[in-house]
């Protein structure tokens, strides 16, 4: 015979808040007495959530979709006015910390999107779908793996779809316009927008964002709806040189207006990740006048710059010597086709 036990104690120490874009809760790293150790404690006002029988929602998902690249949960309880979610504290960080670091490289997009992918293959074969999928909710394993995070909007599906509670606006695919329900290309739509924000920068994103602010701060939704729904945001044609056919043909396929034209699953959009074997390890760099690019092999650092009056410079420099030019790549002028040959042939 089972018997209700329900007396329990929450004994911990916040140290700092941990901020997420667009969050529905806060979250704070805490000291826990009880496990002795520094973790990630999310708090959620039972007064923001909409029905008592979805207390647990969050930490039930993430307890049935256990996998290697899905956030661990330590334990949920509450008190009368919270729930609470402890989860370990990922010292590295998410992969939107990644990209404020550095821009990356197309080998670390490919690593990173399939990692992703494999945790969001796992949660649709177990039902679920997230609504939330975004650089902020990427984090990094103490082996800089990529692990699905944030189940605070996912929903189980009925007959292949869900209704979230909400969504995050900046990365709504277009059927979000219509109203629910919604199936798992949802999901993918929102793959689409993570990969093509690891591919361009959150700066380019946010740039492309901003016309859609009134002078009040505020978003003007009609125009961003009708921009996203005639897929003209985000803009399919801002890739960097460096960025190959096919690596764009994957995130546009993602990002179709229309759900049916998307990638039938996770698994889909991660053999075609897989497949892309071009142009992998130069990283753009951020400069407001040129465009830069760098890549090391075996000790050697290759730099390609194509300066604002269009001339370019080639130069590689070995470890401990000084920078030599390629003169053939060094040219008063280059098209974009032949700024992309240099690179994926370089």
């Amino acid at each position: 015979m089972l018997r209700p036990y329900k007396r329990a104690e929450l004994n911990f120490a916040e140290i700092r808040e941990i901020g997420a874009d667009g969050r529905n809760s806060k979250t704070h790293l805490v000291r826990d007495a009880q496990l002795g150790a520094e973790i990630v404690m999310k708090t959620i006002a039972k007064a923001d959530l909409i029905d008592p029988a979805e207390f647990f929602d969050e930490a039930k998902h993430l307890y049935a979709t256990a996998h290697q690249n899905v956030v661990q949960i330590h334990y949920a309880c509450e008190d009368a006015d919270s729930v609470y979610i402890a989860m370990p504290f990922y010292i590295r960080g998410s992969v939107k910390g990644l990209m404020a670091a550095s821009r990356l490289t197309v080998r670390e997009i490919i690593r990173l999107g399939c990692q992703l992918l494999c945790g969001v293959h796992n949660i649709h074969s177990k039902g679920l779908i997230h609504f939330d999928i975004k650089p902020d909710n990427v984090l990094l394993s103490k082996r800089s793996e990529a692990l699905l995070s944030d189940f605070g909007l996912a929903k189980q599906m009925q007959l292949g779809f869900a209704q979230p509670n909400g969504f995050y606006l900046k990365m709504a695919p277009p059927e979000a316009v219509g109203g629910p329900p919604y199936d798992l290309r949802f999901d993918i739509y929102q793959i689409g927008l993570t990969l093509y924000r690891m591919i361009n920068g959150n700066d380019e994103f946010y740039r492309q964002f901003a016309p859609f602010y009134d002078a009040l701060g505020n978003i003007d939704r009609p125009a961003l709806a009708a921009a996203i729904t005639a897929g003209a945001f985000p803009d399919r044609q801002a890739f960097g040189e460096h960025v190959q056919v096919k690596l764009r043909r994957v995130v546009a396929k993602c990002l179709e207006p229309n759900p049916l034209d998307r990638y039938p699953s996770a698994l889909a959009v991660a053999n075609a990740l897989a497949a892309i074997d071009e142009c992998l390890d130069w990283r753009p760099v951020e400069d407001p006048v040129n465009k830069i690019w760098i890549k090391n092999e075996n000790g050697t650092e290759k730099r390609f710059v194509v300066n604002s009056d269009g001339s370019t410079e080639f130069t590689t420099t070995a470890l401990g010597g000084a920078a030599r030019r390629k003169r053939d790549l060094c040219k008063a002028r280059m098209t974009r086709r032949e700024i992309e040959g240099t690179l994926k042939s370089n």
